[in-house]
């Protein structure tokens, strides 16, 4: 019986042995691998995205992200090409390299202080390139505008300017603060917009008052971008049209100096010997400038004026906005007209403005800005207004035009005989 226990005992040291063993040949055959797997990199527009799975072996590794637009070489990779350096867990990475050149990337483990450089192929290191799409932003393909110029001539105010890109369209501003930076275009007005044309205009603005100009790239501008006005496309100094050279019939004749069809532009639709069909001339696209004769006598009709008085005006709704359900974009004016709240009207008026971009919409609020102001006594401000509403509402705009040149003319007899 004693025997047979200390055989027991043996064989089960023996047994203990045989286990530590095992475990100590495991532990000596265990696969060391310091590094990522199943790397991927897959283009995402202007970047390229990396993924992969962290390694199982390392406790708190950092992952050294590298690219090369070569095929990683083991024996002369430079360490100092690294992209980026990310914690264990994150398990991906956006890297944009701002051009569309393939690239291959590699990552590397590193945990204290040592970097396991080991290259092991679809596991840490990419053996296809992959390149980010080109994203060509709109500073880059604006046209370049230069020589912006205006000065006085008469009663107008004669304005050009140059470009790179005449097919491009370009927004002409005016404003009678100074211009630095795109936020002060939210407050002036645009003018005209410039396309496929050689970028002169004569601008009728209000006598005796300062104005800054600005051209812009119509595609930069509304792209947000802060980049619109720069060296060459705003002025510098303000310009203006003295007061006392100003006339309302000189500056009534300059509204003919130009009209988009040839005089005289018949409606004849049939053949007159055969009775067939002609075609449609059409209206031709570009402004057609006329004779010296032509405009004199075009001046003598006197076309749009209208017989007032220099009595001060009423408030004046146009007919789109008596209907029943007049456009959204105006149905408030009515109601702030007849409660006689014109600093509302003004603020209302200068708050669409901002948004808006249809000219017949912006030709409505400019009508009703200018009663605002002519309402408030800011009747130069409402000068200016009411020349912006001329285009679309020729005739209501000039009878105010005219009211406020007679208001100020008496305005003028009134300090002279003090």
């Amino acid at each position: 019986m004693k025997y047979t226990k200390q055989f027991l005992f043996i064989i089960v040291l023996l047994s203990l042995s045989l286990t530590l063993q095992a475990q100590t040949t495991a532990e000596e055959n265990k696969v060391f691998a310091p590094f990522v797997s199943q790397l991927k990199v897959e283009t995402r527009g202007s970047a390229v995205l990396l993924t992969w799975k962290d390694s199982l072996n390392l406790n708190n590794p950092v992952y050294r992200i590298y690219e090369s637009k070569k095929p990683f070489d083991p024996v002369r990779f430079i360490y100092d090409k690294m992209v980026a350096a990310v914690q264990k867990g994150t398990g991906s990475y956006l890297y944009s390299p701002g051009d569309s050149e393939p690239r291959y990337f590699l990552i590397l483990a590193e945990e204290g202080g040592k970097i396991f450089d080991v290259f092991i192929p679809y596991r840490n290191m990419s053996m296809e390139p992959v390149a980010a799409e080109k994203t060509v932003v709109q500073e880059e393909k604006a046209a370049r505008i230069s020589s912006l110029t205006v000065y006085p001539e008469s009663q107008d105010l004669l304005i050009s300017a140059e470009t790179t890109d005449h097919s491009r369209p370009h927004i002409l501003f005016r404003s009678s603060k100074e211009l630095i930076n795109r936020e002060d275009l939210s407050e002036a007005t645009q003018v005209r917009v410039f396309v496929n044309e050689k970028i002169e205009l004569k601008d009728h603005v209000v006598p005796g008052i300062p104005f800054y100009y600005a051209l812009v790239d119509q595609a930069l501008y509304e792209s947000g971008s802060k980049i619109v006005l720069y060296d060459g496309s705003v002025t510098v100094y303000a310009v203006s049209i003295a007061l006392e050279e100003w006339s309302p019939d000189a500056a009534h004749s300059f509204q003919f100096a130009s009209r988009h069809v040839p005089l005289p532009l018949l409606n004849v639709n049939l053949d007159i010997e055969t009775g067939l069909k002609l075609p449609n001339p059409g209206i031709p696209e570009i402004t057609v400038d006329l004779t010296a004769e032509t405009e004199l006598a075009l001046a003598g009709l006197n076309f749009g004026k209208s017989v007032h008085t220099p009595l001060w005006k009423q408030p004046e709704l146009l007919p789109v906005d008596y209907s029943y359900q007049p456009p959204p974009e105006t149905a408030w004016v009515k109601t702030l007209m007849d409660n006689g709240s014109w600093s509302t009207l003004l603020e209302r008026c200068e708050t669409q403005l901002k948004s808006s971009y249809d000219t017949e919409i912006r030709s409505r609020l400019f009508f009703y800005k200018g009663q605002a102001n002519y309402f408030t006594g800011n009747l130069e401000y409402a000068f200016m207004d009411f020349l912006s509403s001329r285009s679309k509402y020729y005739n209501q705009s000039n009878n105010w035009l005219f009211s406020i040149y007679e208001q100020r003319k008496r305005a003028a007899v009134s300090e002279n005989l003090e």
